[in-house]
């Protein structure tokens, strides 16, 4: 193996090391020889800590460069105390880490309190709004305010105690934010965005929407109004009209009948040459509607829809003629999620349906006893939801969705389940790598299944008891990932015998 390194070049080492993870890279080769540790240490890492145990986060901290490191991606959502732990592995961040283009926090605790001036691209969501955090992000933002090209904030709460400018920031998204504080925002910041990514709240007071400062310089503009805001066609050209050099829009609006009139945005899109429109628009409440799918579609089945831009759209509306519809661009708006009924009840499109069995990679089953087969067949669907009374038959299954290609399998809505037939099916799922289900103290988990999600089947029934804990034990020893209940605290689940164990979730009944 050491000999068969050595006689590669380093760019095809670099070529090779793009497709391993900073942990493999570094546990693979770190020590081998002084050649490798040179060639090792010169690659630029990215670091993404997002599902990452500690044994492998200590690892990297103890044998990585830090002049090295490129990126980094901090998350509390799978370990805990991220940036805690990091700042004591390196308290003099600021000054080792001098290539540190890119950070980002994603629910984290706190943030790092230092950072280089390298550092371009910045991305912050926390969930602790605490004084020392606020404290730390403004802090932060102050510093790095002349260097950011791309900031990405979940919140404009986060700009009230700034007021420098932002020069060379090109690149700005909010998750959250009002009209009053977005204009106070674009007038300290003095930004020529060229992308734009904010979602709009409601506020008290009606104001206008005001683009000014970015007239010159904004192309791509995303934005995402609160349903709370009646939004009408009319409203969005007067709030567009200042942006001249716009050429890629995507809205998100709740409001009138004629955001749904394809004609009037078709004369619209080509007066204005935007190259790229994308759109999801839900009717009001406060509007009746009782036109049905196919009929909103008409007015996006014309030339300039579906031959000049390729541009499709569907329609989802409810049984009722009442129904509020939403129609939306296909496949960018397109739900990765679909509750597949009794009544097939597929958003209706401008294009063949093929589209929509495309880009499901969530499918939830819900029927009875009998189910209208679909024409296609879902072939990209990695998450598959049961919602019926039984375990359907594997051919019905098989004539809705590609078994195996799933990845993830819920059954726990299944009461008993036939172990049998769910062997069976899990035999035809030669992808399937987590089972959500109720316990059954007859099922013998496959070897080849490493992660699990067991519940309760009733209130009297756990998952996990002094007289079972021993079985459990010696059925479930390969498991990697683990979610259980359990009866009492004083339970003790001896872990050293789940030898691959990398995660376990462990909650404990109790009675109201």
């Amino acid at each position: 193996m050491i000999s068969f390194l050595e006689v590669l070049p380093t760019e095809i080492l670099f070529e090779i090391f793009d497709y391993l993870t900073a942990f493999d890279i570094l546990y693979a080769l770190i020590n081998l020889n002084r050649r490798i540790n040179h060639i090792v240490e010169l690659y630029p890492l990215q670091l993404d800590f997002q599902q990452i145990s500690r044994l492998k986060f200590d690892f990297i901290c103890r044998y990585m460069q830090p002049k090295q490191i490129i990126s980094i991606y901090f998350s509390d959502e799978f370990m805990p105390d991220q940036v805690k732990l990091f700042n004591k592995y390196f308290p003099d961040f600021h000054d080792r880490f001098i290539y540190l283009k890119k950070i980002k926090f994603i629910n984290t605790s706190t943030i790092l309190s230092n950072l280089s001036i390298n550092v371009s691209s910045l991305s912050i969501k926390t969930y602790l709004k605490t004084n020392n955090t606020d404290y730390f992000i403004s802090k932060i933002l102050n510093q790095q305010a002349q260097y950011l090209t791309f900031l990405k904030v979940d919140g404009s709460y986060v700009f009230r105690s700034i007021n420098t400018s932002f020069p060379l920031l090109k690149h700005l998204i909010i998750d959250y934010c009002t009209i009053t504080e977005f204009h106070r925002i674009l007038h300290y910041f003095k930004s020529s965005l060229t992308h734009l990514n904010i979602f709009l709240d409601r506020e008290d007071n009606l104001t206008i929407l005001n683009f000014e400062h970015l007239s010159n310089s904004l192309i791509y503009l995303k934005i995402n109004f609160s349903q709370e805001i009646l939004i009408s066609f009319e409203l969005i050209k007067q709030y567009l009209q200042q942006l001249i050099k716009l050429k890629y829009l995507t809205i998100e609006a709740t409001g009138t009948l004629d955001l749904m009139n394809g004609q009037l945005w078709e004369e619209y899109l080509f007066e204005r040459e935007i190259k790229k429109f994308n759109f999801k628009f839900t009717l009001s409440n406060n509007f009746i509607c009782h036109q049905d799918q196919n009929t909103l579609l008409q007015s996006f089945c014309s030339s300039f829809w579906i031959e000049k831009q390729h541009w499709y759209v569907a329609c989802e509306k409810g049984e009722f003629k009442s129904s509020r519809p939403i129609i939306y661009s296909i496949p960018y708006f397109q739900p990765s999620l679909i509750f597949y009924s009794l009544n097939n009840n597929l958003p209706v499109t401008t294009t063949n349906k093929d589209i929509i069995f495309k880009y499901v990679n969530h499918l939830i089953l819900t029927f009875y006893k009998t189910i209208i087969l679909p024409n296609s067949l879902f072939t990209n669907v990695y998450s598959l939801t049961l919602l019926t009374s039984n375990l359907p038959s594997i051919d019905i299954l098989q004539s809705i969705v590609n078994l195996k290609q799933i990845r993830d399998l819920d059954v726990s809505l299944i009461e008993n389940i036939s172990i049998d037939e769910f062997y069976i099916l899990i035999d035809c799922m030669i992808n399937l790598k987590n089972i959500k289900m109720q316990y059954n103290p007859l099922f013998i988990p496959p070897l080849h299944i490493h992660s699990y999600t067991l519940i309760p089947n009733d209130e009297e029934t756990f998952v996990i008891d002094k007289n079972n804990i021993k079985k459990f034990s010696y059925l479930f020893f390969h498991i990697k990932n683990l979610e259980i209940t359990i009866q009492s605290k004083d339970i003790i689940i001896p872990t050293s015998i789940f030898y691959s164990l990398f995660h376990i979730l462990i909650k404990l009944f109790t009675f109201e």
